[in-house]
């Protein structure tokens, strides 16, 4: 006869929202160090726990899986933090403005990359690989999050645009790319049958975002270039024009660029 023991005790609320309070402190001081450092470098179990006046076997307790389920919290944290500024952002637009919506989602993400290089650096630059290895569900993260921010915008498009002026048929998106758009766009968007066109845009301007995005955030050309705004303006007007829109003279400015 098996005789199975439990821990009550294990299960209580206030041991729970202990657990939790701490992981949530361990992200914050993770994070404050990424800032501090421009990346992931000084980001240790060591260095977090002596912010947090831990020692470095307490903090095991709460990261089992040690810095990089820690560096994971951070990723996941900063994600989500970032796609919440994103939805502000669009909810700030004529709701009749997909143009204004879709530019304003964006500029979030570039106006936070340039602010935060450090956090950038580990969501998608040269710092992801702190996390990737053998953590798919990380990176499909980032692209249901963040993607997932702008699936209003294009349903309400769907709806009120010709997309028979702008999709591209399915025969006309590039046959070794159809099976990855697929599963790009059912992770944005699950649940919802995405045209075949409407996915393969999306990672058409997402391509050529990301390049800006890396520029201006690494500074990289910074001598020409200088903020990038010019150039994510030239860019946004092209990325537009992939869905047969224009740029916007409504666009709702956050309230600390106005």
């Amino acid at each position: 006869m098996s005789v199975t023991t439990t821990n009550p005790a294990a299960d209580s609320p206030v041991l729970s929202g202990r657990h939790t309070e701490a992981r949530r402190q361990a992200v914050k001081a993770a994070r404050e160090i990424m800032v501090a450092s421009g990346g992931t470098r000084n980001v240790t179990i060591a260095a977090v726990a002596k912010a947090l006046r831990f020692t470095s076997p307490a903090l095991y307790r709460y990261f089992p899986g040690g810095r990089v389920e820690l560096l994971r919290a951070v990723h996941h944290t900063a994600t989500e933090s970032l796609a919440a500024r994103m939805v502000v952002a669009r909810g700030r637009q004529p709701a009749d403005d997909v143009s204004a919506q879709l530019y304003a989602l964006t500029h979030t993400v570039f106006s936070w990359s340039v602010a935060h290089p450090g956090e950038f650096s580990l969501l998608m630059g040269p710092d992801f690989h702190e996390v990737r290895e053998g953590g798919e569900e990380t990176d499909r993260d980032i692209a249901a999050i963040i993607g997932g921010a702008y699936v209003p915008a294009f349903v309400t498009h769907l709806r009120q645009s010709a997309p028979a002026s702008w999709l591209p048929p399915d025969d006309e998106v590039p046959a070794e790319l159809r099976d990855q758009v697929v599963e790009h766009s059912r992770t944005i968007a699950p649940g919802l049958e995405v045209p075949l066109g409407l996915g393969y845009l999306w990672i058409v301007a997402w391509r050529n975002f990301f390049g800006v995005m890396c520029m201006a955030a690494f500074g990289h050309l910074s001598f020409a270039y200088g903020d990038f705004e010019d150039m994510f303006d030239d860019m946004m007007a092209q990325a537009l024009g992939l869905f047969g829109l224009e740029l916007s003279d409504r666009v709702v400015p956050a309230p600390e660029a106005a």
